[in-house]
C-alpha cells in the first residue's frame, strides 16, 4: 500500500468516526425492540418518521409565512449560487456541482434560524395556554372539553374572517372529524411545537387520560418553564456569537483555494484537477455542510 493509498484510508477512517460521534451512532448498541416499535404504530400512539418530517416542515412554513413553492424557489436559487460560487472557486463542474448539491440545506438553515424569533412569541403565550388548559382539565376530567374550552374563549371575541388556525383548533379538529385516538392527536400535538417543557406537559396530559389521578402533576411543568423563560434571554447572545464564529471560520477555510490560484498554480492544479485534490475539497464541503447541522443542533432554545 503506497502512501497516497494509506492517507485515503485514514480520511475514510476518521471522516466515518466523526460522523458516528456526530450522530451518536453506536454499532455496538442493542437494537431497540422491533415488536413493541410495531405495536406503537398499529395502535395509532407513535408517530412515524414521515409524519414527523411532514409536521416538521409544516411547523416550519407556519412560523416563517413560507409556502413550500417559495421554499422549493429558494433551494434551486442556492443550488444555482453554490454552483456558480464553485466555478468561480475550483475552475471545474465536477466541484462546482458537490457545492451545489452542499447548498440546498441552506434555506432550510435560513428558515430555522428566522422561526426562531416567532417561536419566541409563541413560546410567551404558550405558557397562559397551557395554564388555562390545565386549569379546565382539573375542572371538568376531559381533556378534549378542557381544550375545545380554551378554543371557544380564545375565538369568542375575534370576527370569524380574523381567526388564525393554531395547533389547538387542529386537534379538535382532528379528535371529532378524523382519528378519534386522543393519544395519536396528543403526540401531534406535541409534534408540532417544538418546546421541552410543553412536549413534557403532554406527555403528562397522556398519562392524565389513562390514570386521571395524574393531573396535579401538570402544574409543576407550567412552573418549570416560567423558570427556564428568564435562562433563554441570557443564552440567546450566545448563540448569534456561535453562528458568527462559524460563518467566519468557514470562510477563511474556503478562502484558501482562490488565494492557492494567485500564490502557487501548481498547487492549485492540484488540488482543484487531481484525484486526491478533488477528494479532499468534497470532505472540506461535506465537513462544512456536517458542521453547520452541529450548529443548528447546538445553539437550539434551551426549551426546546
Amino acid at each position: 500500500m503506497n502512501l497516497i493509498a494509506f492517507a485515503l484510508v485514514a480520511i475514510f477512517a476518521l471522516i466515518s468516526l466523526a460522523l458516528f460521534l456526530l450522530f451518536n451512532l453506536s454499532p455496538f448498541a442493542a437494537a431497540q425492540n422491533p415488536l413493541q416499535k410495531r405495536r406503537l404504530v398499529l395502535t395509532g400512539t407513535k408517530l412515524k418518521i414521515t409524519e414527523r418530517i411532514a409536521i416538521h416542515f409544516a411547523s416550519l412554513f407556519r412560523q416563517t409565512r413560507c409556502t413550500p413553492k417559495k421554499f422549493f424557489v429558494m433551494a434551486l436559487l442556492s443550488a444555482a449560487g453554490g454552483f456558480t460560487a464553485g466555478m468561480l472557486l475550483f475552475g471545474g463542474a465536477e466541484l462546482a456541482a458537490v457545492m451545489a448539491v452542499c447548498m440546498l440545506p441552506a434555506p432550510y438553515f435560513y428558515l430555522t434560524v428566522k422561526s426562531s424569533a416567532t417561536a419566541k412569541e409563541e413560546i410567551e403565550g404558550l405558557e397562559n395556554t397551557m395554564s388555562i388548559i390545565t386549569n379546565a382539565y382539573a375542572g371538568c376530567d376531559d381533556i378534549i372539553k378542557a381544550v375545545e374550552a380554551y378554543v371557544e374563549e380564545k375565538n369568542r371575541y375575534v370576527p370569524a374572517h380574523l381567526r388564525s388556525t393554531t395547533p389547538f383548533d387542529e386537534f379538535i379538529t382532528e379528535i371529532r372529524l378524523v382519528n378519534p385516538n386522543v393519544e395519536h392527536g396528543l403526540y401531534r400535538l406535541s409534534a408540532k411545537i417544538k418546546n421541552r417543557y410543553f412536549n413534557e406537559w403532554v406527555k403528562t396530559l397522556i398519562l392524565c387520560h389513562n390514570d386521571r389521578r395524574l393531573k396535579f402533576a401538570l402544574f409543576p411543568v407550567i412552573k418549570a418553564m416560567n423558570d427556564a423563560k428568564s435562562m433563554q434571554v441570557e443564552s440567546d447572545g450566545m448563540m448569534v456569537r456561535v453562528w458568527r464564529d462559524y460563518l467566519l471560520t468557514a470562510g477563511l477555510m474556503f478562502s484558501i483555494i482562490p488565494m492557492t490560484r494567485f500564490a502557487n498554480a501548481e498547487w492549485f492544479y492540484l488540488l482543484t484537477q487531481t484525484a486526491v485534490g478533488k477528494l479532499l475539497i468534497i470532505l472540506m464541503l461535506l465537513a462544512a455542510l456536517g458542521t453547520a447541522f452541529y450548529v443548528m443542533k447546538a445553539t437550539k432554545p434551551s426549551n426546546k
